[in-house]
């Protein structure tokens, strides 16, 4: 009874207030979808074959594998995925969720997160952490999107999502337009880790919006991996594809 009167109510909004399209903005077909077909098939998942590390696609084989940069050296982190390629769609509801504040793009992440495969790839997380941003940018935005992203992902694991684990202690400037070794240095000995025993022999998940030359996650898996936890994983909306042959 209660599920129907959820469906009679969800329609009648639905009369009066049609869903949109979170990025074209045009009428959806489906008010439980957040994204219009068109929207959506243009969308590229990440699948398989993919790098078993770092989760960079390849372009031909059936099987994952290490790809040759994760062979030659190694990550702070034990595993990365990302749910979809970093393309014009997605890159609009990063931009508008980061610098508009607007909140339609959630629900959309949520949604491709239920649609894709790599989750299976990640093991179970005790303890969620949100990339951090520095106190003085937190206050201009309002908010840190990370954390937005972990809590709609995940709605159902509040308790294990933390934001007073993992510090941006440095105000780094913004790493657009930076080389990998820029980026690095950038970022080095930027995070700290405070309640440190509450991490200790753990299982992390990091959440990010973007993967580009993974410098961010990596530095924090790093000062994590230092402080003891036993395991660090990656989980992005999207990566900056380059698909290796």
């Amino acid at each position: 009874m209660k599920e129907k009167f959820k469906t009679v109510i969800t329609a009648g909004l639905d009369l009066f207030f049609p869903p949109f399209c979170a990025s074209c903005r045009k009428a959806a077909e489906d008010s439980n979808r957040p994204l219009c077909g068109k929207c959506f098939s243009q969308l590229k998942f990440m699948k398989t074959p993919y790098c078993t590390c770092c989760g960079r696609s390849f372009s031909s084989g059936h099987e994952n594998h290490l790809c040759g940069d994760c062979l030659k050296s190694s990550w702070n982190f034990d595993r990365a995925r990302s749910i979809v390629v970093y393309e014009d769609i997605i890159a609009g509801l990063i931009h508008e969720l980061k610098y508009s504040g607007s909140m339609c793009g959630l629900k959309a992440f949520q949604d491709l997160s239920r649609h894709s495969p790599v989750r299976d790839d990640l093991s179970t997380a005790d303890l969620i952490l949100p990339v951090p941003l520095h106190i003085k940018r937190l206050r201009q935005r309002g908010f840190n999107q990370a954390l937005l992203l972990a809590k709609s992902l995940f709605p159902d694991a509040g308790a294990k999502i933390h934001y007073d684990i993992l510090f941006r202690q440095t105000n780094t400037p913004t790493q657009t337009g930076l080389s990998g070794r820029e980026r690095r240095k950038n970022l080095k000995n930027a995070f700290i880790v405070k309640k440190a025993s509450e991490i200790s022999g753990r299982n992390i998940l990091i959440i990010d919006d973007v993967f580009t030359t993974g410098s961010t996650v990596n530095e924090c898996a790093g000062v994590l991996k230092k402080k003891g936890c036993k395991r660090v994983e990656i989980l992005t909306i999207c990566r900056a594809e380059k698909i290796l042959p």
